[in-house]
This record gives C-alpha cells, sequence and structure tokens, in this order.
C-alpha cells in the first residue's frame, strides 16, 4: 500500500523481473531527466503502461523505487566503464578510459552531466529516498578507479608512494566537477580538461 515502510520481496518469476526492470529503467530516465521530486509513481505507470495496483506489489512506496533506480543508475555508468578500468595494464590505458568518457558524452543531443551526480544533488540532503545508496554507489565507483591504480602499482608501473585511494579520489572529483562544468557550458571542454589534469597527476607517480 502507499505510504508502506517494509521492502517489497524481490520477483519470482522472469515475467515478474523483467516488469521490474522496466519500471525503474523508465524512472531512471524519468528522474534524471526531470528530477526525483517531479516524477510520481502514478507517472511511471503511466509511462510504462503499470497499474496502481502492479506498481505498488514491486514497490512500497517512492523511496523503494528511488533506491532501484539510483542502482539503475549506478549499474549503466560502472558497467560502461568497468571493462576499460579492469583491463587498465599502463597510464595510457586509463588516458583511454578518460577519452572514452568525453566521446561518450560528445555524443549526447546536449551535455547531461553525470546521472549519478545529478541524483545525488537531490537526495543528500534528503533523509531515505536513497541517500545512502547515492554513497555506495560513489563509494563503489571509487573502488573501481582505486582498484585500477592498486594493480598499475603492484606490476611496477607506479611508484610505491603513489596513494590510490586520493589518486582515485582526486580523478573522480575531477570526473565529477568536468562533468558539472561541461553540463552548465554545454561544452566538453571543461570534463576533457579535468581529466587529462587527472591523468597527468596520476603520470606523475609512474615509473620511467
Amino acid at each position: 500500500m502507499p505510504g508502506a515502510t517494509t521492502t517489497s520481496p524481490p520477483p519470482t518469476t522472469a515475467k515478474g523481473r523483467e516488469t521490474r526492470r522496466r519500471i525503474v529503467e523508465a524512472a531512471s530516465d524519468l528522474m534524471v531527466d526531470r528530477g526525483v521530486a517531479a516524477v510520481s509513481l502514478d507517472e511511471v505507470g503511466r509511462v510504462t503502461s503499470t497499474s496502481k495496483s502492479q506498481m505498488y506489489h514491486y514497490f512500497a512506496d517512492k523511496d523503494e523505487l528511488v533506491a532501484a533506480v539510483v542502482i539503475c543508475v549506478r549499474d549503466r555508468i560502472l558497467g560502461f566503464q568497468r571493462g576499460l578500468l579492469e583491463a587498465a595494464e599502463t597510464v595510457d590505458d586509463v588516458a583511454h578510459w578518460a577519452d572514452a568518457i568525453v566521446a561518450f558524452h560528445r555524443q549526447a543531443a546536449r551535455w547531461p552531466g553525470c546521472p549519478l551526480g545529478t541524483l545525488a544533488g537531490e537526495l543528500t540532503s534528503k533523509s531515505g529516498s536513497g541517500r545512502s545508496d547515492i554513497g555506495e554507489a560513489f563509494d563503489s565507483w571509487l573502488l573501481l578507479l582505486q582498484d585500477a591504480v592498486v594493480r598499475l602499482q603492484r606490476s611496477g608501473r607506479l611508484r610505491p608512494d603513489a596513494d590510490p585511494e586520493r589518486l582515485a579520489m582526486a580523478t573522480l572529483a575531477s570526473l565529477q566537477g568536468g562533468l558539472l562544468l561541461s553540463r552548465a557550458l554545454q561544452d566538453e571542454s571543461p570534463l576533457s580538461v579535468a581529466l587529462d589534469a587527472a591523468v597527468d597527476h596520476l603520470r606523475s607517480f609512474a615509473v620511467d
């Protein structure tokens, strides 16, 4: 029922899982584009041709749907980047990852910014509604970057004094700041410059 605080059990059938996936993906597109507050369960139901009773079968309330949206957006982002970062063996490979991000956003009709960052801007000031999921999503992203730096360091590509945690944080902060400014200016230059600076910082620890 609306307003319930319990978590809905996961679907047990393939059809149910597909319906839930379709709802979450549509809600993700709507909330990233227009904001979480502007999108209601009823609207998501209309867009996905899902009845109100079905919506509340899969999601006890809007908070639960928002949490699922955050996970969906995280998985989309990391799904695109994981292959590049997990295959990185040199700093040049990390630079290729950075170039791929710029190229990906360049293909869009407009510079949309970071979908996860967009959600974070609205959710981190609130309790519930995916706030903790936002933190966990960024932690997952940081860990992916950190693992890449650790792997380069263990293979002898980076000096022992390189700090993987700080380098990963600096890289993600550069990425987020670049995406935000590129969105504001509708120009790829801020993102490109920010990521170039992050890669140059990483390269300063490279072993000749």
